[in-house]
């Protein structure tokens, strides 16, 4: 039971900011966000106090903190909406030059926001891979899918992005 107990604890401290990130990012209510993140954590707790050690702990507490997420919205805890139009009337100018790349003027939080327009299964598994840096294996075993699945997934996510993007740019929201 110790070797569980310090598993456990090297987990916590390796990958709460993470679970808590990939929360918050799903939800955008930070006091939700920690009450998920110690629920993730708890029902953790309790499976492997149950079963034992486990081989990928990080897949599955992004699955857990994934499911709780997803029962957050069918109890009618939808996420807050920011609004880019607020923001550029709270001053932040996001006009692309004509020479400028649209990445260079866009920051990870704008991009984030942008993200967040996708399809749940697009989002998830970009936030995985390009914030969380996760391994498209890692991706697999934290969706119960296969590395295939995941990579399709990245891919079609991107494109998408990319034409939420272009259409932002068309209509001269950046």
């Amino acid at each position: 039971m110790e070797d569980i107990e310090k598993e456990f604890l090297e987990a916590y401290n390796t990958h709460s900011n993470q679970i808590f990130r990939f929360v918050f990012f799903r939800l955008n209510d930070r006091e939700k966000a920690k009450e998920l993140t110690q629920e993730t954590f708890l029902k953790t707790w309790v499976y492997i106090s149950k079963t034992g050690a486990m081989k990928n702990i990080r897949a599955f507490l992004y699955k857990v903190a994934s499911n709780l997420v997803v029962d957050e919205y069918r109890r009618g805890g939808r996420a807050k909406i920011t609004s880019l139009d607020l923001a550029m009337e709270n001053g932040h100018d996001f006009a692309v030059e004509e020479k400028e790349s649209l990445l260079d003027k866009l920051d990870g939080s704008q991009i984030l926001e942008l993200v967040k327009l996708l399809p749940k299964s697009y989002a998830d598994v970009l936030y995985m891979k390009y914030v969380e840096d996760m391994s498209i294996s890692e991706i697999a075993e934290a969706i119960d899918g296969s590395n295939n699945v995941v990579s399709v997934r990245i891919n079609r996510g991107i494109v998408k992005l990319k034409k939420i993007v272009s259409q932002k740019m068309k209509q001269n929201e950046y």
